[in-house]
């Protein structure tokens, strides 16, 4: 019967209705949620994703309605509680994981702010102008809400270019007295900032919105916080520091000061157990035993967090490709904590960007430190146009953009905004886009290169650095100006020149040749190449500081040379043309360091004096060598020299050498500039006794310590050197415990204090009774012995005094300043002095800071007030 009615009932005018297919549909609908992405433009956009979605699949979304292409440098980040990420809630700040579920990760609260997550080393390596665009805009937003701290004068300067930037040349008809009241550039903007702000502008005239946003990422990238994602945390005394991950290594922190630095290539391991975080860090020639330092963490999520910030970064900017990982921690069994990896390494991401050679679409710039005139109904950040991003925003009609780093004088500028071009002359300059008849190399001799032909500018240069040559080193691009990037990108190997193979060209061969190319400069490149800039050669210097002036001039040299000096500073010029002097002189050799009976004597194998400077033992118990150099800086116009023994802090076994040494240099004044550990790791035998006691230093020596005072950041201790003929020596040592390894002083001022001191006592003439058999009375010898310096490797710390006592020599004199050429100079008698560009900072900041106080010569000043009593030594 049923079946009869069915058939009668569909058989006639029917209709159905799917009552499972909609149930499924609305389970769909119910399953979507809606998530809010803020862009670093200050628009947001909100995204439809599944509650079940992985966060790979907002990313996607994300990056696709962007048009970004360099993505790999970005994440989103979240907080715990949905208020913005801030230097106050760095610990509740996420990073969303692109393998796990989005809805598990932030709960009911999905709210996400675009970020980069990788800062690169080289923003100018980027190819999108547009992820450069980016990369500004979160910096900007970094040094205004203090999640990175800049110097005052660096902060202006970034300043700068951030009006020039937005607003396009200064324009006195447009911008009025009080036109950058408007926007907020500086973190407590004053009026003082504001007009400092403008004069750097009015520096500008001419650079494009790219230009002034690419100066703008060449000094940011120098601040020592740049791509520091830090992490609060407590050394083993206790004190609160910050540990910092960046493309590096791991950094420390404290006060804002970096304190150590170690690089991925010195640490061997990483791990974190409950509160605690590892580093183990590679075995020195010298040990024998493996140095692991521990941090301690506020809670074992926080080192976890840390772990794996450092297991990203890495994987993200030290491997070629990511790790796989493991199958039994992919299953979870036996291996604890699985290591995260990331999609993609920088590696692959340049070389992607380097095969497409994509063209940079236009996009609208929105102004991100406007604080009035922004209405709610504001434009979104992005206007497409034809599927292409819109074009740029200017205030007013542009002139022909100039060279970013060229060296154009124009007119009418003022004589504030002059100086700085008249100052500054940077040798990289923009390449137009020129036909030449000369003959060009075959690019299918080597797979994949291309062919570049570049035209001087006006100064003769091409608009490029190279790195490498010679020792079979390739030869690279280092350093590009803004618009020669269409031709040119940093990474690329240059195969030939002009037609010439460059494979047997050393790297001064190479520079030779390109600046003595006439005309049209033709290269032959493979765009491909892995760029490695800390195994490349010396490179071809970025800045040439030059006295402005002469004739009526010539009076104010000094105040030339430090205004120079606080301008290079300022935007980083001196600081890279510091990066680009020789550490060590390739004709100079250290063979006699390298023998066989000799390299144990050596704390660091490779650091070692020149064989030509070296101090020659003439009565050493193990030899005639020491790992010790004399230097010699003359004071020009005078005919005083400063002399100095630089050596690396003695050994347990060759303690007996640095006392004869002290002996036989006849010197009365020992200066250490480190402690004798730092960080679990020996830095420096102790060669003295303490007090009362005595030493038994060679067969033929002994030392006694009579006192010693602790005044705070240095010890100094007064001793006795007898020879067993009946001869003694007073020594005073000065024991500078205020410098960490790797770091700077938190005091200039102490240094500085410190450094006169040790001038006065250099100064001061030792008379030294000689007991001699065929007199009755003893002879007095009046002697100018040199200072005997010391650091643990004997080179950093080192040549900082050397080069802080002939500064502050020179500043007493009244003679121009120079602290480059004097690198240069003590580099010559002893390699690698002054280890780091922030040791060269803070000695070039100290000198500021002493110019500024009206600083008179150093044998002006008196001894440094004693304080504290006489204590006994507890190391």
């Amino acid at each position: 019967m049923i079946e009869s009615v069915s058939r009668r009932a569909f058989s006639s005018s029917s209709g159905t209705y799917n009552v499972r297919a909609s149930e499924l549909a609305r389970e769909r609908k119910l399953n979507v949620f809606n998530v809010v992405v803020l862009f670093l433009d200050d628009t947001q956009q909100t995204f439809q994703i599944e509650k079940k979605a992985k966060g790979s699949v907002l990313l996607e979304l994300v990056f696709q309605n962007l048009e970004l292409v360099e993505k790999d440098y970005f994440g989103l980040q979240f907080t715990e509680n949905g208020s913005p990420p801030s230097a106050t809630n760095t610990e509740i700040t996420r990073w969303l994981d692109s393998s796990k579920s989005v809805k598990k990760q932030v709960g009911g609260n999905a709210q996400f702010w675009l970020a980069v997550r990788f800062y690169p080393p080289e923003p100018s390596r980027l190819a999108e102008e547009y992820t450069r665009y980016l990369l500004c805009l979160q910096l900007r937003k970094l040094l205004l809400d203090g999640r990175m701290t800049a110097p005052r004068n660096t902060a202006l300067l970034l300043a700068s270019f951030t009006v020039q930037a937005e607003l396009g040349d200064y324009n006195a008809n447009e911008h009025s007295s009080n036109y950058l009241s408007e926007l907020c550039l500086l973190p407590k903007q004053t009026c003082e900032d504001e007009r400092r702000v403008r004069e750097l502008h009015k520096l500008h005239k001419g650079q494009s919105p790219p230009d002034a946003e690419a100066n703008f990422l060449e000094h940011a990238k120098r601040l020592p916080c740049y791509g520091v994602e830090s992490h609060p945390a407590k050394d083993y005394n206790g004190k609160d520091i910050f540990i910092g991950v960046t493309s590096i290594g791991i950094v420390v922190f404290q006060n804002n000061i970096r304190m150590n630095t170690f690089s991925w290539s010195k640490i061997v391991k990483i791990s974190f157990k409950k509160k605690q975080f590892f580093i183990q860090l590679k075995r020195e020639p010298s040990e024998s035993y493996d140095t692991v330092l521990g941090f301690n963490m506020r809670s074992g999520r926080a080192a976890k967090a840390l772990w794996r910030c450092s297991v990203e970064r890495h994987g993200f900017f030290r491997l070629r490709a990511p790790r796989r990982r493991p199958l039994l921690g992919a299953l979870g069994a036996l291996a604890g904590v699985t290591a995260p990896t990331v999609a993609r390494t920088e590696t692959q991401a340049l070389e992607d960007a380097r095969r497409s050679r994509s063209t940079n679409r236009s996009f609208v710039r929105r102004s991100g430190s406007r604080t009035r005139e922004r209405s709610a109904g504001a434009s979104p950040a992005l206007v497409h146009t034809n599927s292409a991003r819109g074009s740029r925003v200017t205030t007013h009609e542009e002139p022909t953009p100039r060279h970013a780093w060229g060296d154009v004088a124009h007119e009418n500028e003022d004589s504030d905004g002059g100086f700085l071009e008249r100052a500054l002359r940077v040798p990289l300059s923009y390449v137009d886009e020129s036909e030449s008849e000369s003959p060009e190399p075959e690019p299918d001799a080597v797979e994949g290169a291309v062919c570049v032909r570049l035209a001087a500018g006006a100064d003769g240069r091409f608009g490029f650095n190279v790195r490498g040559g010679g020792n079979n080193t390739a030869v690279l691009v280092s350093r590009v100006a803004p618009r020669t990037r269409a031709h040119l990108q940093e990474g690329d190997q240059v195969i030939s020149i002009n037609g010439k193979d460059v494979d047997e060209l050393t790297h001064e061969q190479v520079v030779h040749t390109i600046r003595n190319t006439k005309g049209v400069l033709t290269l032959l490149v493979k765009p491909n190449a892995v760029y490695e800039p800390e195994e490349s050669g010396p490179e071809e210097p970025a800045v040439c500081f030059v006295p402005l002036g002469s004739g009526a001039c010539e009076g104010d040299a000094l105040e030339q040379s430090m205004l120079l000096l606080g301008d290079g500073l300022a935007s980083g010029a001196a600081l890279r043309q510091y990066e680009t002097l020789l550490r060590r002189l390739p004709e100079e050799s250290t063979a006699v360091s390298k023998l066989p009976q000799n390299v144990n004597k050596n704390r660091y194998r490779d650091i070692a004096p020149y064989d030509t400077t070296r101090v020659i033992l003439k009565n050493g118990p193990t030899g005639d060598y020491i790992n010790a150099s004399y230097i010699n800086m003359e004071i020009p116009s005078s005919d005083l020299v400063l002399t100095y023994i630089a050596t690396q802090g003695p050994l347990a076994s060759t303690m007996g050498d640095f006392w004869q040494m002290v002996w036989e240099s006849e010197s009365s004044l020992i200066v250490m500039l480190t402690v004798l550990a730092e960080r679990g790791r020996a830095k420096c035998h102790q060669y003295w006794p303490k007090v009362g006691a005595s030493l038994k230093a060679t067969t033929c020596l002994s030392v006694q310590t009579s006192c010693e005072q602790n005044l705070g950041h240095y010890v100094r201790r007064e001793m006795v050197m007898k020879d067993s003929n009946g001869a003694s020596r007073s020594v005073t040592q000065l024991q500078y415990i205020a410098w960490p390894d790797h770091g700077v002083p938190e005091d200039s001022t102490a240094f500085i204090d410190f450094t006169k001191l040790c001038s006065k006592l250099r100064n001061h003439r030792a008379v030294i009774p000689t007991v001699v058999e065929e007199l009755t009375e003893a002879e007095e010898r009046i002697l100018e012995p040199p200072m005997i310096v010391h650091c643990s490797a004997g080179v950093g710390r080192t040549g900082a005094l050397i080069l802080a006592e002939t500064a502050l020599e020179l500043l007493g004199r009244g003679q121009p300043l120079y602290p480059l050429e004097i690198v240069r100079a003590i580099r010559t008698q002893r390699p690698m002095c002054i280890q780091n560009a922030s040791q060269y900072k803070f000695v070039c900041e100290s000198i500021q800071a002493a110019y500024a106080q009206g600083l008179s010569a150093p044998s002006e000043h008196s001894e440094p007030a004693e304080h504290s009593e006489r204590t006994e030594p507890n190391n």
